[in-house]
């Protein structure tokens, strides 16, 4: 079923996951850095794709992956007019018909799988490592339970890490869009305390909206801000979330989300 951006949950397709397991927690984890993988190895349509995803893998993998990843990302974004060929990295993530470097779509893809092998699953196997002593472990397979795998709709069988990716979602693309004014800065600030889990730096608000040219940035209409809130989104946002997911993963309890069939059902 197709879906509109923000709108997708964890699952991955039908068929992915298997029917039943002892400990489905562990099993939804692997599907769900499967599926980030999916996504990368078939490249993005749009810079603003690979911050979103770049978000999403952060909770995937319990916020595992390491720090100076996301600035390394952070830096492929800075100092680009929105004229200007995207720089080499960048451009290995998108797709062939979204570049404009020139750039061999071989090479690209060769790029994008050492990404995966090198960063990505070390990462992943961390978290494996993280989660094993604490998934649930149920006295059936869970074929026909509300615990099967295939039915769950929170990484890794944890509801609050699933609220806290979608406070994290939500945050970044308002700071994406940009703000109507200085006020709105403060507003969303709130909403950061909460997709950071309290990780942000107590003064990071207050500079937004203190400083000139931070405030300028969030709330022009100008294409060239607009490049540049991915950019402070990149550098600013998105490492502080892997770090508010990783303090959130060692805490957050297991519960099975029987109700996912129902809410999906309820869609069509």
């Amino acid at each position: 079923m197709a879906t509109t951006e923000g709108s997708r949950d964890f699952a991955p397709g039908d068929g992915d996951l298997a029917e039943g397991s002892y400990r489905p927690a562990l099993v939804k984890l692997v599907e769900d850095v499967r599926d980030s993988e999916r996504q990368l190895l078939s490249g993005f349509s749009s810079r603003r794709a690979i911050l979103l995803w770049t978000q999403e893998l952060a909770v995937r993998t319990l916020g595992e992956m390491p720090q100076d990843w996301f600035y390394q990302i952070a830096r492929q974004f800075r100092g680009v007019p929105a004229s200007a060929h995207e720089r080499t990295l960048v451009s290995a993530l998108l797709r062939p018909q979204y570049r404009t470097r020139d750039l061999a779509e071989a090479q690209a893809r060769e790029f994008r799988r050492q990404l995966s092998a090198r960063t990505i699953r070390p990462a992943a196997h961390r978290a494996f490592r993280e989660l094993r002593a604490d998934a649930g472990e149920y006295v059936d397979d869970g074929s026909e339970d509300q615990h099967a795998p295939g039915k769950q709709q929170y990484v890794a069988m944890r509801p609050a890490i699933h609220e806290l990716h979608e406070n994290q979602q939500r945050t970044l693309k308002r700071a994406l869009d940009g703000f109507e004014d200085r006020e709105s800065i403060l507003g969303w600030g709130h909403d950061l305390e909460l997709a950071t889990h309290g990780e942000i730096d107590e003064t990071f608000v207050t500079r937004c909206y203190g400083e000139r040219s931070t405030r300028r940035l969030l709330t022009s209409d100008d294409s060239g801000d607009r490049r540049g809130r991915e950019l402070f989104a990149a550098h600013y946002l998105i490492p502080v979330f892997n770090r508010g997911v990783r303090d959130l993963a060692g805490r957050a309890k297991e519960q099975a989300d029987e109700q996912r069939e129902e809410r999906q059902t309820a869609k069509l």
